[in-house]
């Protein structure tokens, strides 16, 4: 599978920013949003790891 980058980002919003510190998104997908990407949190994972919206998916919860 090929490398991509992924970013957490900020959502620009009335009252401020706001940046999402849960997940991570390709530049692509945080455009689509009308974000801004945080450049400082670049990390590259495998695409097989993206979700079809370009979000990095969750790993599972453990059970317990």
């Amino acid at each position: 599978m090929a490398k991509v980058e992924v970013y957490h980002f900020v959502k620009l919003a009335r009252g401020g920013d706001s940046p999402s510190l849960r997940c991570h998104a390709t530049l692509e997908s945080i455009k689509q949003r009308g974000c801004e990407p945080i450049l400082e949190t670049r990390r590259i994972v495998d695409s097989s790891e993206l979700d079809d919206n370009g979000l990095l998916k969750e790993p599972p919860i453990p059970s317990v």
